[in-house]
């Protein structure tokens, strides 16, 4: 996804290993097996291999529909065809007119007890009785990607196994057992578990509403719909939403909760354009180590170096100290205070699909209409976005082929004080709601619009702990002072951590009332993935 963004073709060779790899792991049963290997011992015991993760088959799913659109190849199509098939013959417990993954394998340690092993199936088939069974606490958190993955199969090919075997699952994850109080409500007159109101694995959640909301899509179901608005609103107020910090705090959280913001407003189910804008403007972005990062991690090094590390790590048979610092650039942290001083292998490519959520995002563009939606730099084919952003109010639009441009003004911006010129020409503002309308556009032509850059005070509180238990990833019961320049946030007080980095470097950064400006090589791209 990043390479579409990008044009990076950087350690090309090795990701293509990589995918030749994994594909070889989709046997002709149909399931993404992890194989018997004897030398990594990550994997857990020789004895249970090969078995086949949960959480991995969505995973791979999405992975191959998205190299499949890429590269257009068949060899993708035919191998998504055969898990479809395979996940519904031999992994899911079919009941009436619902579907489920078992949670009850037969290897009982944290992350293994959910797998399916290939020389005895699952160990108990039982009807999982509630959402907190799965790893990590959370049914969701390994089965919520699947349905969504074979909705959108559906929608791209027509595979009618890949809808029914969706509608399944989907039937069985909206069953109200796992929702909320299914009993009373969270409020009196409130039921909660018709709204997808709930309590626990952000993560797992926001990767099954998204699920829920691709099958509601593929089926138009209205209901279905308003179910996943509701969670999302429910889900989006926790910690401190404002900047996206959100849930545990980790890195991929926010890029969860920015894919699903999208989705939503892309089926018509919401406006959330502007709850993206901040979150990837803060959250979204701050937490990626970025270079600037390096000599604040080599210093971390420094302190809290193991001074008797482990054999394995001397072997470098898990571990390595082989450039941990440098390869870290452009990973996303896990987040926990206070610093950015760690990383996970769920949060660095979850928090990038983040940028690339927010990037896809920003322009649509259909019948000679742009459509600007955020208002961050963007180059495309139609027509490139070049934002002067929170540093001055301007945004420029570089017309390349449409004859009209719709472009969002976020709330912080008054409408009536917005001006709009083509080249020289000031062009009286026309409005859609928050849209600014020019019509009438040729190839060539340099849109400027300008509006007020000012900075605003918002106080916000975080929760006070959980029933007495810390349990957030910020100082608990504690009313911050948020200094924002449009809906970039500039400067916090107190800090979110004590002695932590996040956000510190941002007021002097920001201060500038012009943008600073670099020359780039900027890639084009006309595709554009259905994820």
């Amino acid at each position: 996804m990043e390479r579409l963004m990008s044009g990076s073709q950087q350690n090309l060779e090795r990701e293509a290993k990589m995918l030749e790899m994994m594909a070889s792991h989709v046997g002709d049963d149909g399931i993404f097996w992890v194989p018997k290997y004897t030398d990594k011992p990550w994997l857990g015991p020789v004895e249970n291999l090969p078995y086949a993760n949960v959480h991995g088959q969505g995973r791979m799913m999405r992975a191959m529909i998205a190299w499949y659109q890429y590269t257009g190849d068949p060899r993708w199509k035919e191998r998504i065809d055969r898990m479809v098939d395979g996940m519904d013959r031999l992994m899911v417990a079919h009941k009436e007119d619902y579907a489920y993954f078992p949670t009850q394998g037969w290897i009982p340690e944290e992350y293994f007890r959910s797998c399916y092993l290939k020389d005895k199936g699952w160990k108990d088939t039982t009807e999982p009785e509630n959402e907190k069974g799965g790893e990590e606490g959370s049914l969701f958190n390994h089965q919520g990607h699947i349905p969504g993955a074979l909705a959108n199969w559906y929608v791209l090919t027509g595979n009618r196994q890949a809808l029914r075997l969706s509608g399944e699952l989907v039937r069985f994850l909206t069953k109200p057992k796992f929702w909320a109080d299914w009993k009373g409500g969270e409020y009196p007159g409130v039921n909660g578990a018709e709204h997808a109101h709930w309590n626990g694995h952000l993560h797992g959640h926001a990767n099954t509403l998204r699920a829920i909301l691709e099958y509601a899509i593929a089926t138009n179901d209205p209901r279905l719909k308003q179910f996943v608005r509701d969670g999302y609103e429910w889900g989006k107020q926790h910690v401190l939403p404002r900047i996206g910090l959100v849930g545990d705090g980790q890195g991929c959280g926010c890029g969860r909760l920015i894919g699903l913001a999208v989705k939503l407003t892309d089926a018509g189910v919401g406006d959330y354009w502007e709850d993206v804008d901040l979150y990837i403007r803060n959250q979204g972005s701050e937490m990626q180590f970025t270079p600037e990062d390096i000599p604040r991690m080599r210093e971390l090094v420094a302190k809290h170096s193991n001074p008797d590390p482990p054999q394995w790590y001397k072997d470098h048979t898990v571990g390595t100290n082989v450039r941990v610092v440098e390869s870290a650039v452009g990973a996303f942290s896990m987040g926990y205070p206070p610093n950015k001083r760690n990383w996970a292998l769920c949060c660095s490519p979850h928090g990038n699909m983040g940028l690339f959520y927010a990037w896809d995002g920003i322009l649509r563009y259909s019948d000679g209409i742009a459509k600007v939606n955020l208002l961050l730099n963007r180059a495309s084919p139609w027509m490139d976005i070049d934002s002067y952003i929170p540093y001055e109010g301007k945004v420029v639009l570089k017309n390349k082929q449409a004859r009209e441009a719709l472009v969002r003004m976020p709330l912080y911006v008054d409408i009536g004080t917005v001006t709009c010129a083509v080249g020289k020409k000031k062009v009286q503002p026309e409005w859609l709601d928050r849209y600014l309308r020019i019509r009438n556009l040729k190839a060539g032509d340099v849109v400027t619009i300008r509006f007020p850059m000012e900075e605003r005070i918002e106080k916000w509180t975080s929760p006070a702990p959980w029933y007495g238990i810390p349990k957030f990833p910020v100082k608990e019961d504690v009313v911050f002072t948020f200094k924002f320049k449009g809906n970039t946030l500039v400067e916090v007080s107190p800090p979110l951590w004590d002695n932590g980095w996040m956000y510190v470097d941002r007021a002097a950064k920001y201060k500038a009332a012009k943008a600073p400006m670099k020359k780039v090589r900027r890639y084009v791209t006309s595709k554009r993935l259905k994820w």
